[in-house]
Order: structure tokens, then sequence, then C-alpha cells
């Protein structure tokens, strides 16, 4: 009997979730959902690798618990270095002395090859397009 009672309930479950699948599709389950169109890439691999820590906009984590990574939208460090300071930033990481940020935030870890294949697009995206 008890049984027929766990079945019945796992069915009735699964019914219930089945109406609701519709919904979200439609809504999205992640706000950093993937943007379509080949001009995009970078904006996915930014959502991809990036916007876990910096903000699904780049805005940064300081008004959410826990703060991962500053705000990279209007940071002087993205507006002013050269292109391979914030690739040597991604590829290499920040931690210790390296960092200009105060302690609020963690270390950032290094991103290889395998992780971010085109680090200088990455880099003109966050210095122009992630910008605006």
């Amino acid at each position: 009997m008890i049984k027929r009672t766990a079945l019945a309930a796992i069915a009735l479950a699964a019914s219930s979730m089945m109406g609701s699948t519709a919904v979200l599709a439609d809504e999205g389950v992640y706000n950093t959902h993937p943007v379509t169109g080949a001009s995009q890439m970078y904006r996915n691999l930014f959502r991809l690798r990036c916007s876990s820590c910096h903000g699904a906009n780049g805005e940064g984590t300081n008004d959410e618990y826990p703060k991962l990574g500053p705000a990279l939208k209007g940071n002087p460090f993205i507006l002013n270095a050269p292109t391979v300071a914030i690739v040597n930033v991604i590829r290499l990481g920040r931690a210790g002395r390296q960092r200009l940020y105060h302690e609020t935030f963690p270390n950032m870890p290094a991103f290889g090859v395998e992780m971010v294949p085109d680090a200088d697009g990455l880099a003109d995206f966050l210095k122009n397009d992630l910008q605006k």
C-alpha cells in the first residue's frame, strides 16, 4: 500500500511539473541566459565565465552576499589599462600583492585557453561593449 501511495505521489508531482515547464522556458531559468547571434560570442563568453562573480552586466556583486567580484562597468582599470594588462589578469588571475581591489573580494582565479579561448577578444569586449 505504501509503494502505491509513493508512486501516485511521484506521478502527481511529475504531472504538475509538466504544466509549469512551458512557463519556465518562456521566462528563462537563469538571468545570464545566452544572447543569440554570431556577434554576441564575447557577451556569451562573459556571461559564462565572468558574470557569476562580476554580475550579469558587469555591475559587480558589491551589493550581494557573498561579495565575489568588483564592477567591471566603469572600472578605472578596465577603462585605462592596455588590453595586454587585462589579458594578463584573465590568464594569470589576481592574488596577493597584485590585487588592486580592497579585501572584500576574494582572489580572482586564472582562466586558461581551455576556459577562455580568445582572451584578447574578451578584453576588447570588456573595454568597449560592456561599458555601453
